[in-house]
């Protein structure tokens, strides 16, 4: 069987990588046999292949200017990148038995990023005559009335099912479709499936704290951003600060974005964050150029502190403490899912100590290994009947 797989493989944020990664696993397991292609909705062929250059300059460029000419502009870049790709994806698609368009938020209008790329991979789908699936997506609502056009294109596919991975996607999904095709169903992130993906690791007894850049947090936040009472990375050295002060070691850390090395950057060029380093109490994990350095990285750690949903999601994939920072409902959904909702901080003012005050309630606590085998199991059963969707109409 032919799987291929329409996703962000190769995102300078390689946490949308794990999700592509723990996608093909739980295919290649599930089904036997399964020969699984992944595809770049973005059109990147390689890791490390920048499209944009000062992303996140562009960002703050784009934030000034009137909607519709942001959107013409995007519409004009996006499309000729999408004329590049067409063609390939067109040949690995040819042939396949399903195609799935799987994880991550991307059924997500900013400015018609994902809209452009969806619409044109569900050409590409839908020429080639192969069933589609929607597998674990995030939906934010808000879509504009070109945005919902293109989304609508999936219905014009042979769409098999829609697989969301949140309560607050369904509800979005809903609003923004008129419940159109089929009933959505709830879908587990691919990404728990991390720790069987990569394979264990040796542990470090660090507290991994995440580095993201406020900036960008803001730009697609659509919840409070914690921390953001603090100016620029303060927020970061105030809780490194804070976790070393209540007797941990930490480990510094970020999930790949350009503007995400950036910020660490920043966090380490911080007198106090260098004396922490010079003492051996705070440590540094080189920016990941792979899923698998990310997933390595965060697999050794004791606990993990992170805005960044995969940083968080890796981490319970591994049976750790985590402490989720919020920016998006789609990471308090994550933790409400998993029974640990009180672990996760959302408000704008959140505190270090606070943080910490949830950090060591979340070693005391640790994930339920029940909990926890019947979720990766609830995972992997989502994946084979996505699978078994387009089986089905083979047979007939």
């Amino acid at each position: 069987m032919k799987v291929v797989q329409f996703g962000l493989r190769f995102s300078p944020n390689v946490g949308d990588g794990i999700i592509a990664d723990c996608l093909a696993h739980a295919i290649r397991k599930t089904v036997p046999g399964a020969r699984v292609e992944m595809l770049d909705l973005s059109g990147r062929g390689a890791f490390g292949q920048v499209l944009v250059r000062n992303r996140a300059l562009a960002l703050r460029v784009l934030g000034w200017l009137p909607p519709a000419l942001r959107r013409a502009l995007v519409r004009a870049r996006i499309g000729r990148m999408l004329d590049r790709a067409e063609p390939g994806w067109a040949r690995v698609v040819k042939g396949a038995n399903l195609a799935i368009l799987g994880g991550g938020q991307i059924l997500a209008d900013a400015d018609l990023n994902f809209p452009l790329k969806v619409a044109r991979a569900v050409k590409v789908v839908k020429a080639a005559r192969v069933p589609l699936v929607l597998h674990a997506v995030g939906v934010q609502g808000g879509w504009s009335a070109e945005g919902r056009a293109l989304f609508s294109t999936v219905f014009g596919a042979d769409l098999r099912q829609v697989g969301l991975r949140d309560e607050g996607s369904c509800r979005a999904w809903l609003a923004e479709t008129g419940g159109q095709g089929p009933a959505p169903a709830l879908t587990r992130d691919p990404g728990l499936l991390a720790a069987a993906c990569y394979g264990p690791v040796p542990p470090t007894g660090r507290v991994g704290i995440c580095v993201t850049d406020p900036a960008i947090l803001r730009y697609h936040a659509d919840a409070a951003v914690a921390g953001a009472g603090a100016a620029g990375v303060a927020f970061f050295r105030d809780l490194a600060q804070a976790v070393v002060a209540a007797g941990h070691r930490v480990t510094l850390f970020c999930n790949g974005a350009a503007e995400d090395r950036a910020a660490l950057d920043a966090v380490i060029g911080d007198p106090a964050v260098a004396a922490m380093v010079l003492a051996g109490t705070v440590s540094l994990t080189p920016p990941p150029e792979t899923p698998r350095d990310l997933a390595l990285a965060i697999g050794g750690m004791r606990a993990v502190v992170a805005h960044r949903l995969h940083a968080c999601i890796v981490a319970w994939s591994y049976g750790l403490p985590v402490v989720g920072l919020g920016w998006d409902r789609k990471v308090e959904s994550f933790f409400a899912s998993v029974g640990a909702a009180a672990f996760f901080a959302g408000e704008a003012a959140t505190t270090a100590a606070a943080v910490v005050q949830r950090l060591d309630a979340a070693l005391a606590a640790r994930p339920d290994p029940a909990l926890r085998a019947r979720v990766l199991a609830e995972t992997e059963a989502a994946v084979l009947a996505a699978v078994q969707s387009a089986l089905r109409s083979v047979k007939r």
